[in-house]
């Protein structure tokens, strides 16, 4: 399950529950350069996509204290990315 920044404060709130750095994000995001989802299944991440090259790219993708997500995880992310891509 994943869902999008719909407010401009999540990166900010997300930084305090995941204890990472996602704040720095927050100027990208303003400017709709970057946009940071929350992934809560099968383990809990911060993804991050960023507009490169005139296509949308997965960023960064971390867990709690920054840790790394599963291999699967980003498999599932990237094929997410991909066909969403497509449509």
């Amino acid at each position: 399950m994943l869902a999008n920044n719909e407010s401009k404060t999540i990166p900010f709130r997300r930084r305090a529950t995941m204890r990472h750095c996602v704040g720095s994000y927050d100027v990208p995001v303003a400017l709709g350069e970057v946009f940071i989802y929350r992934m809560v299944h099968p383990e809990r991440l911060t993804i991050s996509l960023e507009y490169q090259n005139k296509t949308w790219v997965v960023g960064e993708v971390r867990g709690v204290c920054n840790s790394s997500p599963s291999e699967g995880a980003l498999d599932w992310i990237r094929r997410w990315v991909n066909t969403d891509r497509k449509r």
